[in-house]
């Protein structure tokens, strides 16, 4: 992370060298500049080699909320991880990027919405009666049973409304109150279907969550409409969606061949599968692009397509990547020595090149790397899980 938005790639050579990787970023904080010709911010300072940028916790977030279900990727759980993390009073202390911010505002505006929609129910409840009744909707779906059906969990419901009823029973009231209380349920409960990611963000944050959700649904008949849950939960986004079934499929042609041409194919093919035809064409030229300057330098390409944060310039440079660098190590240094949203990146084009060079092998992913990594035991922990 200590060169991530730096967008003077000859200061990242100068301060870098041959092993950029690993930077401490307190220690690179001072090097950046922020002027009208040469954009850079900093972001990350009081974190050190090894901790992981909001991309990384967005990765680990969703292995949390697969760990939950034992592999199984559950919408509700997902937010509940990301929300209970980079929300007010979780542990996430850092920079928070748009669509993060943007996640967090909708949900909250969804569900207070919802509330709101279900709180004009009436059915002869007093105000002072539903606020009562509110927290029992809100503490049953904190304790709901994924495990039961529907029905049992408004049986649980039914039973938290009785136990507020005055000692003076009164079964026509009781009714009402169980009917309110099942009525902002079935609202509460239909809208959290609705996802609150980002309408308007192609960036990177939108496939930070894929290389666990290809690992696990790849060659199932759900794969497709599994990796577009993990995007769309952040990234609500028609183009953030296609442009990530992209980067999937090359993750799953790697893990299945780990052979470079057919990772680069799979890419071509997925592009040329987009019902978009505006998208066919801008990912498939984009491709073409990048293969044709092979003979260029990385950096020079990665320039050329454009070194922020959104994915059509971020693919190409990937395709180029794959094409070009020697391995895992050569791969990851061509990245940063590009520049601006390296960090978003890094993400993908590490776990290809993990899946293409593999782990502890004489190009692969070095498991010294692996060791410097903060959460290493909470991640082994996780990973143990799925």
């Amino acid at each position: 992370m200590g060169f991530h938005w730096m967008y003077d790639q000859e200061k990242i050579r100068k301060l870098g060298g041959d092993t950029p990787e690993f930077f401490d970023p307190s220690a690179s904080s001072s090097a950046y500049t922020r002027s009208a010709e040469l954009e850079s911010t900093f972001v990350h300072a009081g974190k050190s080699p090894g901790d992981l940028t909001q991309y990384g916790e967005q990765l680990l977030v969703i292995v949390k909320a697969l760990a939950k279900n034992g592999g199984k990727l559950v919408q509700a759980d997902y937010e509940q991880e990301f929300k209970g993390f980079f929300g007010p009073g979780g542990p996430w202390v850092g920079y928070i990027d748009r669509p993060t911010g943007r996640v967090l505002f909708n949900l909250e505006k969804r569900n207070r919405d919802a509330y709101a929609r279900a709180r004009s129910f009436d059915n002869g409840l007093t105000e002072s009666e539903k606020d009562v009744l509110d927290d029992e909707v809100r503490v049953s779906f904190k304790f709901y049973d994924d495990t039961k059906s529907v029905d049992y969990n408004l049986d649980v419901l039914d039973g938290w409304v009785l136990r507020k009823s005055d000692y003076k029973r009164d079964p026509e009231k009781d009714r009402m109150k169980i009917e309110y209380c099942r009525n902002m349920f079935h609202v509460v409960r239909d809208t959290e279907k609705e996802f609150c990611g980002d309408i308007g963000d192609d960036q990177f944050p939108a496939i930070a969550k894929l290389p666990p959700v290809v690992a696990l649904y790849r060659g199932k008949e759900n794969y497709d409409d599994m990796v577009e849950l993990a995007v769309r939960v952040t990234n609500n986004n028609d183009k953030a969606v296609t442009y990530a079934k992209v980067y999937a499929a090359m993750l799953d042609a790697a893990i299945e061949t780990r052979n470079t041409d057919a990772v680069i194919a799979a890419a071509k093919a997925q592009a040329e599968a987009s019902p978009n035809p505006d998208l066919r064409a801008e990912i498939s030229e984009a491709i073409e692009d990048a293969l044709s300057m092979r003979d260029k330098p990385h950096r020079d390409v990665g320039w050329f397509f454009g070194p922020s944060c959104h994915m059509p310039y971020g693919l190409p440079q990937t395709i180029h990547l794959l094409a070009t660098c020697t391995g895992y190590v050569d791969g990851v240094r061509m990245n940063i020595a590009v520049g601006g949203d390296n960090a978003g990146r890094s993400i993908m084009d590490g776990a290809i090149l993990a899946a293409l060079y593999g782990v502890g092998t004489q190009n692969g992913l070095p498991e010294s790397w692996i060791a410097k990594l903060s959460k290493r035991v909470e991640v082994d922990a996780l990973l143990a899980r799925l």
